[in-house]
């Protein structure tokens, strides 16, 4: 396979699977790509790459093990192959890649640091809570009286895959939350509980955009 192969994948289109032999590197050309990893019952996360020149899925070539995340679309995207020949003469004949590739692999170190100390630190409901503005903020629509409207089972859903939490425990969160009253549901759905409003007072918070997934070179896989 020729390094300049493009590819161009619609939304929702799964790359490659976590756990896959892998035996190509991307570059992203245009578009969006969430890596995801399998936790205990959902997927997390781990990083969106949306930057153009940005690389994924070397990590397959660096040490030879299956993909560690799956790569899925977020949105339609082009991306350039690189195959396993390509990657090695790019690392060998250009000193700024294979410095850029050093600064990727310690940037993740540092990365997963973050991360693992955030599942050690923080507690359950505040993680759902923190996911909650999340989705808020990115999908909720907007109401009257300043608060958000979501809808709890793509909210649900959501927080399962970006965050791991099962949905078992985002059930009884959001019951909870409801309880003491720190959440209501919309007016419309008193009886069917099929959406909630969240205040904005809620949504700051448990604002977590600064532990979103960074934007930025190299993601693994």
């Amino acid at each position: 396979m020729e390094a300049s192969t493009v590819k161009v994948c619609e939304a929702g289109e799964v790359i490659f699977r976590e756990g896959e032999k892998g035996d190509l590197m991307y570059v992203l050309l245009e578009g969006a790509v969430e890596l995801k990893k399998k936790v205990e019952r959902g997927e997390t996360v781990l990083k969106i790459v949306n930057a153009p020149n940005d690389f994924f899925g070397e990590m397959a070539l660096l040490d030879d093990r299956p993909r560690s995340a799956t790569a899925v679309a977020e949105k339609r995207c082009k991306l350039l192959l690189v195959d396993r020949p390509s990657f090695e003469a790019m690392i060998l004949q250009n000193g700024k890649f294979a410095l850029k590739i050093i600064k990727v692999l310690s940037e993740r170190i540092r990365r997963s640091n973050d991360q693992v100390s955030e599942l050690i630190e923080t507690l359950p409901k505040e993680r759902i809570a923190r996911g909650m503005a999340d989705y808020a903020r990115k999908h909720g629509e907007r109401i009257h009286d300043g608060g958000t409207k979501v809808a709890v089972a793509l909210m649900s859903g959501w927080i399962n895959s970006h965050l791991g939490v099962p949905p078992d425990e985002i059930e009884a969160a959001i019951y909870r939350m409801v309880k003491a009253e720190t959440i209501v549901y919309a007016a419309t759905s008193a009886k069917t509980k099929e959406h909630l409003v969240l205040s904005e007072e809620f949504l700051r918070e448990n604002d977590r955009r600064s532990g979103e997934p960074e934007d930025g070179a190299g993601s693994g896989a």
